[in-house]
């Protein structure tokens, strides 16, 4: 059989351009992929080859050659393939990055050329450091809320940073509104043992934390979430709209405190004017047990809405993705976006085993994520399969994924806790006993299933 012809390319500027004239014929193509013997798993695709960068070429492979006619696009992590045909079918053989154009000449000057040392994802991902997030933090990354605060910061946080967008940071104020009272302890709260520690709010002290809001929403409507453990002993949130608090221009805050005494879980208003203002207004009061009588993660939302062509305004309140209010209540207040949103605790004189946690605050704007898929990445994705929990991984890092199997079939996994990327994939292919390598044919990773492996055909 006659050797097959060879293509190599690489991807400029969203182009495949052909460059197998410019391999050397005298450096082999070298690619290596698979399992190696005794390996536990498959290890990273590899390719290596030589390209001419000679007088001949005009050293068009040098990066920093302004003549070249590739200059300024010979970029880290160049994309590259590598095909056969035999047969007249054209099969790929590789797909990867070139980390780098790596430089060569021989000692006389006669010939110049780079060494292509080419790798598929795997290798990037086995590569670095890099962080190490819990669920929660991996799903509101995904969905691009308008301000988010993990308040995940650590023991040493004077405040809790915004990670959305750079706002300004979640901080801590006493009773006399000084910054230096009412600290909480930053970095001490645990939520449940799979999430980061967020912030614990300790027995024998009031505080306040505040969220001023830098980006309003003016669509029409906006949504605050925020996770809570432990019964506490009481706690409000006071949720200020964009008003002045004057006659010409009136402040309404939405309002929600708890009562663990009677279960209950309340939602109010209050209209702040120089004249003929409102006091503090029920709205609803929602018994809701399951937030006091356990240490679980709670997932809380409150939502306003405009309504009425602007002179209402609608309210909804979830709890664990569950809303709470049955039909939505309207107010006879126009809907004004948020300013700011102010979390008050009181545990001054809190019973023992009252513990108290806070973290993963949350805005957004008239269109949030659904709240019950908030409330399952708070619980780790607790019972997603091992293969879907692969699939949404790579999606929420924007990794393509080719999947060979049912994804559906493969069995049920526990809560994901906190750990890189690689990490977690490793444990939910281990939970499988599928296979995850470099695809050939695109940047991509390919996951085979463990059930499609059975009476598979020797390759």
């Amino acid at each position: 059989m006659a050797y097959p012809w060879v293509l190599v390319e690489l991807l400029l500027g969203g182009v495949w351009v052909d460059i197998t004239n410019d391999v050397y014929v005298r450096g082999r193509i070298t690619i290596t992929r698979g399992r190696k013997d005794r390996a536990s798993r498959p290890s990273p695709s590899r390719c290596r080859f030589y390209l001419k960068n000679n007088a001949q070429v005009r050293a068009r492979y040098s990066p920093v050659n302004p003549t070249g006619e590739y200059y300024g696009l010979l970029l880290p992590n160049t994309v590259c393939r590598v095909s056969v045909n035999p047969n007249g079918t054209q099969l790929y053989r590789f797909c990867g990055v070139i980390p780098d154009f790596v430089l060569e000449r021989h000692s006389t000057d006669n010939d110049r050329w780079v060494s292509v040392d080419a790798f598929g994802l795997v290798y990037a991902l086995q590569g670095g450091n890099p962080p190490a997030y819990d669920a929660m933090r991996r799903f509101m990354a995904l969905q691009t809320p308008r301000a988010y605060w993990p308040l995940t910061d650590g023991e040493e946080a004077g405040h809790a940073l915004e990670v959305a967008t750079g706002a300004q940071p979640v901080r801590a104020v006493g009773e006399s509104g000084s910054f230096y009272q009412g600290q909480p302890n930053w970095g001490s709260g645990k939520l449940a043992p799979w999430l980061e520690p967020v912030v614990g709010l300790p027995n024998g002290k009031v505080g306040m934390l505040t969220a001023p809001i830098s980006m309003a929403a003016d669509e029409g409507g906006w949504s605050f979430d925020h996770v809570r453990s432990g019964p506490g002993n009481a706690d409000y949130w006071d949720y200020r709209d964009i008003g002045a608090g004057n006659n010409d221009d009136q402040r309404v805050t939405m309002l929600t405190g708890v009562d663990p005494a009677f279960n209950s879980f309340s939602v109010s208003i209050r209209i702040e004017r120089e004249t003929g203002g409102l006091a503090d207004t029920l709205v609803a009061d929602v018994t809701a047990p399951q937030l006091f009588n356990n240490d679980a993660p709670h997932h809380i939302r409150l939502s306003v809405a405009t309504a009425g062509g602007g002179a209402n305004t609608l309210v909804q309140l979830h709890i664990d993705g569950v809303p709470q209010l049955g039909a939505t209540t309207v107010l006879n207040v126009a809907y004004r976006p948020l300013n700011s949103v102010t979390f008050g605790w009181d545990q001054s004189d809190a019973p023992s085993g009252s513990n108290f946690t806070t973290g993963h605050w949350a805005y957004w704007g008239a269109n949030p994520p659904d709240a019950l898929d908030c409330y399952k990445a708070l619980l780790g994705h607790t019972g997603e399969r091992a293969g879907r929990r692969v699939e949404r991984l790579c999606d929420e890092s924007g990794i393509p994924l080719r999947v060979i199997g049912d994804l559906d079939g493969t069995p049920l996994m526990g809560p994901q806790r906190a750990d890189n990327l690689m990490s977690l994939l490793e444990a939910a292919i281990a939970v499988d006993g599928g296979t995850l390598t470099d695809a050939t044919d695109e940047l991509a990773l390919e996951y085979r299933t463990n059930r499609s492996k059975y009476s598979q055909g020797v390759s």
